[in-house]
């Protein structure tokens, strides 16, 4: 009889598991009453099927307005003065030379 409940539980979480990653609840449900732990284990590592909820910040589009420094060729914002790849000033002059 325990083996029986245990099935049924790994059943069931492999089921809500499979549910908050975007997938059929009830056919996961029937896997991991058949597979047990391995189909609890098989779940947990599929990925996400749902699109992310947010944007990573590193790919957050910049709508700040940037210019291009004419000695090293980067891309630096408008309002700067020195250039922080190659220490150009904007008058002509290099920052530590």
């Amino acid at each position: 009889m325990l083996i029986v409940i245990t099935w049924l539980i790994c059943g069931v979480v492999t089921g809500i598991i499979a549910s908050s990653k975007g997938r059929t609840g009830v056919g996961w449900f029937l896997i991991g009453c058949i597979l047990g732990i391995f189909g609890l284990i098989l779940i947990a590592c599929l990925p996400s099927l749902q699109a992310p909820a947010t944007v990573p910040f590193n790919q957050v589009a910049d709508a700040r307005p940037t210019k291009t420094c004419p000695d090293c060729g980067e891309t630096i914002l408008m309002v700067a003065n020195v250039c922080k790849h190659c220490g150009l000033r904007f008058d002509g002059s290099k920052v530590g030379a």
